[in-house]
C-alpha cells in the first residue's frame, strides 16, 4: 500500500481538526472567504495555472501554506507549498497549477483546497472556484489535444 502523501494527511489532520474549532483560542471559521473567482490570464495560459483571490473574512491575520485545485476540467496535482500572508479583512491573489486537461470534462464544481495557519492552528478550508474561465480553457486544451493527435 503506498504512503499517504503528504496532502491527504493534512486532510486527515484538518477534517480531526474541524470539530476542535469552538475550543478557546481557535479560529473562527471560515478563515477566507467561502468563494471566488478562477481567473486564467493570458500569462496563466502557458504556465497551466489559475489566480484565485482569496479574502480573509476572520478578525485574525491568516497565512496561506499551501493548495492545490479540485476541478473537474484538470487533473488533481499534489499541493504546492505557499507562504503567503493575508491580513485581517485582506485579500491577495494566489496562483495554483493545474494539471493536464480532462478530455472530456467530468461533471461537478471546481474548488481550492487552502491549508491555513490562524491563531496559531493549522486548518484545512474548501473554497468554491467559480470555475467559467476554467471550463473554456478546458475546452481550448481538448481542441488543440485533439488538433495534436492528427500530425
Amino acid at each position: 500500500m503506498p504512503a499517504p502523501s503528504a496532502f491527504r494527511l493534512a486532510v486527515a489532520t484538518a477534517l480531526a481538526v474541524l470539530p476542535l474549532a469552538a475550543c478557546a483560542g481557535a479560529p473562527e471559521y471560515p478563515i477566507v472567504a467561502t468563494a471566488a473567482a478562477a481567473e486564467v490570464p493570458d500569462a496563466s495560459l502557458a504556465m497551466r495555472s489559475v489566480e484565485v483571490t482569496l479574502e480573509s473574512v476572520g478578525a485574525q491575520d491568516v497565512v496561506i501554506t499551501g493548495g492545490t485545485v479540485f476541478s473537474p476540467y484538470f487533473d488533481r496535482l499534489d499541493a504546492v507549498g505557499l507562504n503567503i500572508a493575508v491580513p485581517a479583512g485582506g485579500e491577495v491573489t494566489v496562483r495554483l497549477p493545474l494539471g493536464i486537461a480532462t478530455c472530456p470534462a467530468g461533471e461537478g464544481g471546481s474548488s481550492a483546497q487552502l491549508v491555513l495557519e490562524s491563531g496559531g492552528e493549522e486548518l484545512l478550508q474548501s473554497v468554491v472556484l467559480r470555475d467559467r474561465q476554467l471550463a473554456r480553457l478546458n475546452k481550448k486544451s481538448c481542441a488543440f489535444r485533439i488538433d495534436d493527435e492528427d500530425f
